[in-house]
Parts: structure tokens; sequence; C-alpha cells
């Protein structure tokens, strides 16, 4: 591996970034990375400059756009280990369709083992950044593929529930889990901040938001080292700083600056999801159970009332109702399922948003 040049890189803690091409990486040793997270330029005559205005050409003819990502991709098969997961995100446009499956056959042809096409729905939700196209004539693109590619087919392991959601019926609880986490499924739900706006698209045509690789990133056992040829602001190492993995990107057209700040930021990155609550009429009986008690709660007798209360203590954590009521339903569940709630730690430390429902229980008696 050769020696770092200062002028040339930029290393903030673990995290290393090579103002190179990536057509060569001769700074990373053979077998060493363990996942990739990348989105190449998508050749549409996009303006990627750097700092210095130096520009990318982003309208090659389609051969040579192909042979220059097929240099990339060899390259990182050289350099991924044996359990290497490499995660490569792109998306059609509505006057390119098809490309997508060009750069992933690209990927292909040297070598890596296609096994998933996981879809990223960015802007369903009807929030965050994406560019309308349709007017009368399509429908806007609201999802890009995340193609799931392999170096062995039989050494490389995943952990879904690493990045697992809440199951919608709680009894599921026990019948199949012992915590309240399954497989989300490959479809990604990880919408654009409403800050992913013109200032960081100066500096990349398309970040992806930290959602993406902080998730793909989790979802691979035994990570050691991250990788990201095509690093554009520094979002994939921005990642690999939070869940404190070692890093490398590279990137011949930085914004240094821009690389930098989203890096550092990284660390402070916590996972916000969009929660839907499907549990309001089961969360109100119980509550009005509670009541008729005159706010007793009682210990449950069976599994079916310890999941009525998991339900309710849910249900008023994900409003952000902190009360004493939280309090006592939790003396109640079991540890097992509290360690794996998605809330859990948050809820811990967060008492920003307590509301007395107390008062209401005391209300109602009267």
């Amino acid at each position: 591996m050769s020696s770092i040049n200062e002028e040339n890189s930029l290393t903030i803690k673990q995290q290393t970034v090579f103002f190179t091409s990536s057509e060569s990486m001769q700074e990373i040793r053979d077998d060493s990375i363990d996942v990739i997270v990348t989105s190449p330029p998508y050749n549409r005559g996009k303006n990627y400059a750097s700092d210095a205005d130096k520009k990318y050409d982003d309208n090659k003819p389609e051969s040579v756009y192909i042979e220059f990502l097929e240099k990339v991709w060899t390259e990182c098969l050289r350099v991924a280990s044996n359990n290497c997961v490499f995660f490569l995100n792109i998306g059609d446009s509505a006057n390119d369709q098809g490309i997508s499956e060009l750069v992933a056959n690209s990927a292909e042809s040297v070598g890596w083992i296609r096994i998933q096409d996981i879809i990223w729905v960015k802007s369903i939700y009807g929030k965050g950044h994406y560019t309308p196209s349709g007017r009368n004539k399509r429908l806007n693109n609201v999802w890009e593929h995340i193609f799931m590619f392999v170096k062995n087919k039989s050494t490389y392991s995943l952990n879904p529930k690493a990045v697992g959601i809440p199951y919608a019926d709680k009894s599921n609880i026990g019948r199949y889990s012992k915590n309240d986490l399954r497989d989300p499924g490959n479809v990604f739900h990880i919408c654009y901040e409403k800050t992913t706006g013109a200032k960081i698209k100066k500096g990349h045509d398309a970040p992806f938001p930290i959602g993406l690789p902080y998730t793909c990133i989790k979802l691979v056992e035994g990570v050691k080292r991250v990788l990201d040829p095509f690093l554009g602001t520094g979002t994939t190492l921005a990642a690999a700083n939070a869940l404190g993995k070692r890093g490398f990107g590279y990137e011949k057209f930085p914004k240094k600056k821009l690389i930098e700040k989203t890096i550092i930021a990284g660390k402070d990155y916590s996972v916000e999801t969009d929660i839907l609550i499907p549990h309001y009429e089961s969360s109100i009986s119980t509550l009005l159970n509670i009541i008729n008690r005159k706010g007793n709660i009682n210990p449950p007798t069976t599994k079916k009332e310890e999941i009525e209360y998991y339900i309710l203590m849910d249900t008023l954590l994900k409003m952000n109702i902190r009360t004493d009521i939280v309090d006592e339903l939790r003396r109640y569940i079991p540890e097992e399922y509290l360690s794996k709630a998605s809330w859990h730690a948050k809820s811990q430390k967060n008492d920003k948003s307590k509301q007395n429902l107390d008062q209401y229980i005391l209300s109602s008696e009267e």
C-alpha cells in the first residue's frame, strides 16, 4: 500500500479521502475492503466541478463511459475481501431508460456476482428532494436502483435485523422473533433531508442521503473497512464515521471543505424514521381499561396482556408522550422486548415531550 501524500489526500480520524481517480486505487491493499457503497457519475452531461473549477466530462460516448466504469469495478474487485458486499446506486432518467442496467452489467462483466436489486424509494412521502420530470407525459421518478453484488457467494453474510423495522402487528413478537424487529425487505424508504438542496448539489449532482450508506453498511456482517470510489460530497464516509468504521474514498473533482464538513457531521447522525402507528384501537382499549381501574396498572397475567402493555407503551412513545404510565408499563415488559426496541435507547434520554396524561385519567374519574 502506497504512502499517503498530504497534498492529494484528506484524513479525518478513521476516514481517508484520495483526491485522484479510482481507476487505480494503489493506496489500498488487496482483499481488504468489506463494504463498497457508491453512486457513479450518470453520464448525463451534468456539471461536476472541483474547488479549482476542474470539470469532469459527464457526456462521454457510451462505450467510453462503460470502459471507464469497468476499470473502477475491476479495482474494486481487487481490493474487496472475500466477504465484501458491493452496493451500486444508480437511477434511470426520462431520457436514458436502461442506463442503470448497462452500469450493473458492467460490474458483472469484470467478475462481480449480482445478488439482488434493492429499490430505494427516495421521495414517496412527499418531503425532501426530487426533480419533477413528468408533466403530462410520464410520472415523476421517485425511486432508484441499489444493485447488490458480492465477490464470493458462499462467504458473504447479511444481518437484516440490524436494519430491521418494528412489527406492525406486535402479536408477532415471540411468534416469529424475540424482539420487535423484522427483515425490512428489499425496498428502502430513505428520504432526502429537507436540507439536501442547491448548496450541496453544487458539489455533486446527486448526493444520496447518509441514511442510504448507513443502512448498507449496517446490513453487512463483520464490517471493518468501507470504500466509496466515487465519493462526491463524502456521504459514505460520513456514515462510516457514524458507525465507527475505517473508510476510504476517491474523488478526482473534490469540493474539499464540503467533503470535510460532511464527514465530520456524520459523527452526530442518528436514524430518524417515519413512523406509522397501526395500534390506536388496541392502545385506546388498554388505556380505557387502566382508567376504569382508576389508573391502576396491574401485573399482566397472560402473554396477551403483556403484548397489550407493550403496544400501549410503544404507541405513547412514538407520539412523543412520556408519562408515569409509560414508566409503570415498562416495569411489566420483558427486557428482551425493550432491549431491541428502536425507540428504547432514545426514550431513556429524551424527556423533552413529556405530557401529563395522568391528568386526563384523574379528570375522567370525576
